[in-house]
């Protein structure tokens, strides 16, 4: 894998841990934003084959393999394999598990396994729910979890993985596919300042109208789901100790928003904060808009 940084990204660099009970690989990563690909390029012959069962903690982030596209959210389990290219995006500082599964491990599990790629698995209840607790109890302790009895706990957890995802798929309906679609499109893009509902029903060869019904099953217009994004992003930037030294506006300019002449006002709207008062309560000398 190849960690990228978008050139809009901001964010502490990833922080890695990992321990191998048995045969698997648990690791535990937190980061900022960023793209993580792997192509075709990169995939040599002796590589091992690795299954790769993530579990999502926090933050927004996208999924893309074997021409499918997923956003999971917290608490979600998402599959994707080393075998073939796969792009992982986080628009959001994050915190996932992943478990590493030898394909060998799977035997005859592998092919359905391989079905799965991209689309998250709820973990709300059932066998995921069972498979996701023991990932997070794994991922507290992970110097405990490679000591003795690592090759039960491999099998256990590569178990109750398996069990997981044999439980039916909950499938997304096209109108549903199409809106993972567009609001990855908006996420990946939400420093450009010309991204607007126009943009992306132009993107997606659709009418506004389209686009309008479409997300109105989430229960959203577009125009305001950019916006509050925008704003999340930019109340981030503004609390975080290491963008002191830029001002409000140049904060605001960097997530598509160039004049910034409202956006305290927006800010208190949407959070109860200005953005002099977000400085402050981070501990910070506020900056006056340029």
């Amino acid at each position: 894998m190849r960690p990228h940084k978008p050139t809009d990204a901001t964010g502490p660099a990833a922080a890695l841990r990992s321990a191998k009970p048995g045969e698997v690989l648990v690791t535990r990563i937190s980061g900022g934003p960023c793209t993580v690909q792997r192509t075709s390029a990169l995939i040599g012959s002796g590589d091992q084959e690795l299954v790769k069962v993530a579990l999502y903690s926090r933050g927004r982030a996208g999924v893309e393999q074997d021409g499918r596209q997923c956003l999971p959210g917290p608490g979600d389990l998402v599959v994707y394999e080393t075998t073939r290219p796969y792009e992982l995006r986080f628009w959001d500082p994050f915190d996932i598990v992943v478990l590493g599964i030898p394909r060998t491990l799977l035997g005859p599990h592998s092919r359905p396994v391989a079905a799965r790629t991209a689309s998250p698995v709820p973990t709300s209840s059932g066998s995921g729910r069972l498979a996701a607790t023991l990932l997070r109890d794994v991922a507290s302790d992970l110097d405990a979890c490679s000591a003795g009895g690592g090759a039960h706990l491999a099998e256990a957890l590569v178990s109750l993985v398996l069990a997981a995802l044999a439980e039916p798929p909950v499938a997304l309906s096209p109108a549903d596919q199409l809106a993972e679609r567009i609001l990855s499109h908006c996420l990946s893009r939400l420093s450009d300042p010309g991204l607007s509902p126009e943009s992306v029903a132009r993107a997606h060869h659709i009418s506004v109208r389209y686009l309008h019904k479409i997300l109105q099953r989430r229960g959203v217009t577009p125009a305001s789901w950019i916006r509050r994004r925008r704003l999340e992003r930019i109340r981030r930037d503004l609390a975080d100790p290491a963008l002191a030294d830029r001002s409000v506006s140049v904060v605001a300019a960097a997530w598509g928003l160039p004049d910034a002449t409202h956006l305290s006002r927006s800010l208190r709207a949407e959070f109860g904060r200005s953005a002099a008062e977000i400085r402050k309560e981070a501990g910070r000398t506020s900056r006056p808009h340029r």
